[in-house]
């Protein structure tokens, strides 16, 4: 377990399976996703979820931010998703957290490449954060994405 300070109160963040950490990352994705941008449940939740990698981050013990990486059919790529920090968390850098661990820990499981589809709206955060577009953009669950990739 990591403990990082935020601009609003301590964080911790702890990766995991979906058993450990899945009903914490289970609420920060329904605010985010089905609430607030409006996905049908039935598209956020998959059985990928049991298998994927996890990290969520708490503040003063509350889940706030969350994120997931999967193995991909292409040798040594994991494709992150599922990326999600609570409206009243957004812009303190916690996104990016919740990322570099992900990555850090795709990297110590001895990945060459991540992969995600960003969202239009995230596509320059993701930049930012070393990400390359690739190909054309496309509509996922009714909005447009990106896909992008970086080496680790």
């Amino acid at each position: 377990m990591t403990t990082h300070d935020t601009f609003r109160s301590p964080t911790t963040l702890r990766v995991g399976t979906w058993a450990e950490l899945g009903t914490d990352a289970q609420a920060v994705r329904s605010a985010v996703f089905v609430v607030e941008q409006g996905i049908p449940a039935e598209l956020e939740w998959d059985a990928a979820d049991a298998g994927a990698l996890h990290v969520v981050a708490c503040a003063d013990g509350v889940p706030v931010a969350t994120g997931r990486w999967l193995t991909s059919d292409e040798p040594g790529v994991v494709r992150v998703g599922r990326m999600a920090v609570l409206a009243a968390h957004r812009g303190g850098g916690l996104g990016r957290r919740v990322l570099d661990a992900l990555i850090d820990a795709a990297r110590a499981a001895g990945h060459a490449t991540v992969m995600l589809h960003a969202q239009e709206s995230a596509i320059g955060f993701y930049d930012r954060a070393g990400f390359e577009a690739v190909g054309p953009s496309f509509v996922e669950a009714g909005i447009v994405h990106q896909e992008m990739r970086r080496r680790i």
